[in-house]
């Protein structure tokens, strides 16, 4: 025999575990340095255009290149010093984006892991949300197949991994 009550009270619990867990929060014009610059002066897009989406945690690999940023999935991910910190916009569309694919929004930050900026969205064309770090925004290399790989880094002398100290 179900019983109507218990399944809401379930689905209610449910719901306010996934709110508790839900995006990290986005932040623009905290302090970071490293290899991405000063913060940026210009709002990124909020994380609204991301709402009702579950965030994945993203995680470090130890690799060649150092303690790198990565995935959920344990692939690395990257900036492109093409990008113009806090524009807004992502220079890397159509081909590029074939070989680079954007981290698509929400994610939250490694459990006890300082970031190297502060976590952002930006929408690409199509719709699409994408995380930025310090106003870059994260990609991937189509290259790089398994966790740890770096064979994106250096590309063109633009693509850098996301180094964690």
């Amino acid at each position: 025999m179900r019983n109507p009550g218990w399944a809401a009270a379930v689905l209610a619990g449910v719901a306010v575990a996934v709110t508790a867990c839900g995006p990290a929060s986005y932040s623009t014009g905290s302090p970071a340095g490293g290899a991405y610059g000063a913060p940026a002066s210009s709002a990124s897009a909020t994380p609204a255009a991301t709402s009702g989406a579950r965030a994945t945690s993203l995680k470090t690999e130890t690799t060649r290149a150092g303690t790198i940023l990565a995935s959920s999935r344990g692939l690395t991910l990257y900036y492109y010093s093409e990008d113009k910190r806090g524009s807004g916009k992502s220079v890397c569309t159509g081909s590029c984006a074939a070989v680079w694919p954007p981290l698509a929004a929400p994610v939250r930050a490694p459990a006890g892991v300082r970031l190297p900026g502060p976590l952002g969205v930006i929408t690409r064309p199509g719709g699409v949300a994408q995380v930025t770090i310090n106003g870059y925004p994260v990609y991937y290399y189509a290259g790089d197949k398994a966790p740890g790989q770096t064979a994106g880094n250096g590309i063109e002398g633009a693509w850098h991994v996301i180094k964690i100290s």
